[in-house]
């Protein structure tokens, strides 16, 4: 199945715009918990709850091979009904970027991946070659200082707006496997990036931990077509409890911000 038509089942079996973000962090797991059950146990928990699981590249690397062999075993392991993303933003010429493809689709077998346009349109193309996939482009993070690049040379006509305006004209071209991450913790841009590239997907970071707000996401995540946001919480959600009831505390956290997600979205349509 392509990697649009999984998220829309899943959005709309389990009523849930909620991506779980899975950052496992050696300081935060609790102690004596291994890295394969930590994650297995917080997918466990929460499956009944997203739309999505978002697997951070960097956190599996910094466990060096055990930690990539982990992470390919999770991915498979995630049910075949909930789309996995592979959040590695990568960003590299074509000849590079044909093998983080390669990394990302044949040899962990994830359903997207997230990469970073400033090599240009060349750096995105090859992940485009798999047809069942998509790239989410990064086109604002949720850092809210220092990313001077994304708003040069000014905030009437800054280069994300370039950015978006170049993916939505890739879109066309390629219908259903390309999406944007635009960031809820800068809520004006991220209602601008809705404005003008009102058919794609998003991915919304920012949430929970970082604070970014949860009512315009879901204002502003949906496409015009009603594909829902995908509200990515990793922190609040994984780490509710560094004790050993853990993956209770995970699933009742996504239980309460799917709740939230539903209560705003209720809201908005009165």
């Amino acid at each position: 199945m392509r990697f649009i038509d999984q998220l829309r089942d899943a959005q709309q079996r389990n009523d849930s715009w909620l991506c779980v973000g899975l950052d496992p962090n050696p300081e935060l797991i609790p102690p004596g918990v291994s890295l394969d059950d930590f994650c297995k146990a917080i997918i466990d928990a929460t499956v009944d709850y997203v739309c999505a699981y978002k697997f951070n590249l960097a956190f599996f690397l910094s466990y060096g091979p055990s930690g990539f062999e982990a992470l390919g075993e999770l991915i498979a392991g995630v049910p075949d009904a909930i789309p996995v993303i592979l959040d590695a933003k990568f960003g590299d010429i074509s000849i590079t970027a044909q093998q983080h493809a390669r990394v990302a689709f044949d040899v962990l077998n994830a359903g997207a991946v997230t990469v970073t346009p400033y090599v240009g349109i060349e750096g995105i193309l090859p992940f485009l070659d798999y047809r069942d996939a998509m790239a989410i482009v990064l086109v604002r993070s949720t850092n809210r200082y220092g990313n001077d690049f994304q708003t040069w040379p000014s905030s009437d006509s800054p280069l994300f707006r370039y950015v978006t305006a170049e993916i939505n004209t890739l879109a066309q071209q390629y219908p259903g496997q390309v999406g944007l991450s635009a960031a809820a913790t800068l809520p004006r841009d991220l209602a601008r990036i809705r404005n003008w590239a009102p058919n794609l997907p998003f991915l919304i970071p920012g949430i929970g931990a970082q604070e970014g707000d949860l009512r315009t996401a879901v204002q502003h995540g949906a496409t015009r077509t009603g594909i829902g946001p995908i509200i990515s919480i990793s922190r609040a959600i994984t780490y509710a409890s560094r004790d050993a009831d853990y993956a209770k505390a995970a699933g009742a956290a996504a239980e309460k911000w799917v709740a939230d997600i539903r209560r705003e979205r209720e809201a908005l349509a009165v």
